[in-house]
């Protein structure tokens, strides 16, 4: 019997379960490097320097690979990152084997993944436009949100587990394996051809590089759309980057208490990434992003701020997981739907280097801020303890619990922010669809005259 390859939601399933075991794979060696280079080291500044490497290497070439997303094939540019994945970490296996490795190797080896993933969240972004009716790509987007939280259970206590029985050569050998599957979910499916652009000639890579930034400028209201989603991105990673020193201070020192709050947290990234696959289509996307960006300043950086104990802090991080894949899924079904197929690669690769800049942002702001003000002046006695220790306490801790108040403030200002603006608001009615008619375009309030580089 000939093999019949499946297409639409099915087709995006199989290459989901291959993104999932990859990422599974990759979360497993992160954890294990990170092991390692703190063993090798002792440098807590080694760990920070590998994470910037790989969100510095994302940023620098996601215009790039946004530009080459639309002249390749999706199907290309998938293997291209799935496949150069595999092949560096069999590299850095290579080096493990041999006993050759150093800690700039795994700087190296950061750079280049980091570049290979500017390619591969845009690209499938962009190919999910193309594989399916508008109203599964929120249960799409909210696929990929659960190939990010499901493995962040599991992959720390498999990693600890082989690295207990075996050695990390063993985890790396696992992750290129996972992104072997990875590559052959790609063949097994049928992915609908890119769009055929009709521009008279090919503008420069350059050109067609920043062609996304210009797009989204163009139009007000995805504008203001990507600023919250900014927001709630730098909010999020500042978050991040204080919910271990703050539980460890507030605590002193307990461990098992941060790894519970972190698995917490993903659990509720895994129910929120599944209620949103189950909900019926909405064309209301926007009110249930603002709502759930609301309920991530309030409940998951404002209560974790405010909380003293394990639970509070639980269910804080459980809430500020829950309405991420809402906020993300909801949020980029209205990218798909009013941004050209045939444009989305170099729109997609413009909002994610605009959303990587949170995390060198929020590294930036909030470890020294807490540092060097708001943790002494939370101290007892300090300048602002009088003020606001009847709200976060004081002491070891505190002035990070009130950046996680500040933060979550400021995000719920952000929500009212983008509801008092009709051109935020109303922007799914306001900006018509890609597939729109010309009656319905001529009639939308927000669309600019199409530039001549938009032209399809």
């Amino acid at each position: 019997m000939k093999w019949r390859q499946p297409s639409g939601m099915a087709a995006f399933s199989v290459l989901w379960v291959g993104q999932v075991l990859s990422t599974l794979g990759t979360r497993m060696t992160n954890f294990a490097l990170s092991i390692w280079i703190w063993q090798a080291t002792g440098h807590a500044s080694d760990l920070a320097l590998m994470t910037f490497f790989a969100f510095a290497a994302t940023v620098v070439f996601s215009p790039i690979a946004g530009s080459l997303i639309d002249r390749w094939s999706r199907r290309l540019t998938i293997l291209l990152s799935d496949a150069g994945s595999a092949i560096v970490t069999a590299l850095l296996l290579a080096l493990y084997l041999t006993g050759s490795v150093s800690v700039w190797h795994l700087y190296v080896v950061n750079v280049v993944t980091g570049a290979l993933l500017a390619f591969q969240l845009p690209a499938y972004s962009a190919t999910i436009s193309l594989m399916m009716e508008k109203d599964h790509y929120p249960r799409a987007n909210a696929m990929l949100s659960l190939a990010r939280s499901v493995p962040a259970i599991f992959a720390p206590a498999a990693a600890g587990a082989l690295l207990a029985a075996t050695n990390i050569e063993v985890v790396l050998l696992v992750d290129a394996i996972s992104y072997a599957l990875a590559v052959v979910t790609v063949f097994m499916v049928r992915i609908p051809p890119r769009p055929v652009s009709e521009h008279e000639e090919t503008p420069s890579m350059w050109r067609d590089s920043v062609l996304g930034f210009a797009y989204i400028l163009r139009r007000p209201g995805l504008l203001g759309l990507q600023g919250i989603l900014f927001a709630v991105g730098l909010f999020a990673a500042m978050g991040w980057v204080l919910l271990t020193p703050m539980v460890m201070a507030r605590t002193g020192n307990a461990e098992a208490q941060v790894g519970v709050v972190l698995s917490v947290g993903a659990i509720g990234g895994v129910l929120g990434g599944a209620l949103l696959g189950v909900l019926r289509p909405t064309r209301q996307k926007m009110l249930r992003l603002l709502l759930a960006a609301l309920a991530f300043g309030l409940f998951g950086r404002v209560l974790l701020g405010v909380g003293d104990s394990l639970f509070v802090w639980s269910a804080a991080w459980f809430f500020a997981w829950l309405c991420v894949p809402f906020i993300d899924g909801y949020g980029q079904a209205i990218w798909q739907e009013k941004v050209s197929p045939e444009l989305q690669g170099r729109v997609f690769a413009a909002r994610q280097l605009i959303e990587n800049l949170a995390v060198p942002i929020a590294l930036g702001i909030a470890g020294p801020l807490a540092d060097y003000f708001l943790e002494p002046a939370m101290r007892s006695g300090g300048s602002l303890a009088g003020t606001f220790g009847g709200l976060v306490g004081t002491g070891p801790g505190a002035g990070m619990a009130l950046l996680c108040v500040i933060t979550g403030v400021l995000g719920v200002l952000v929500v009212v922010a983008g509801a008092l603006s009709p051109t935020v608001r109303l922007v799914e009615s306001r900006i018509p669809d890609h597939d729109a008619t010309p009656s319905e375009r001529a009639a939308a309030v927000d669309e600019p005259p199409i530039h001549v580089a938009e032209r399809h």
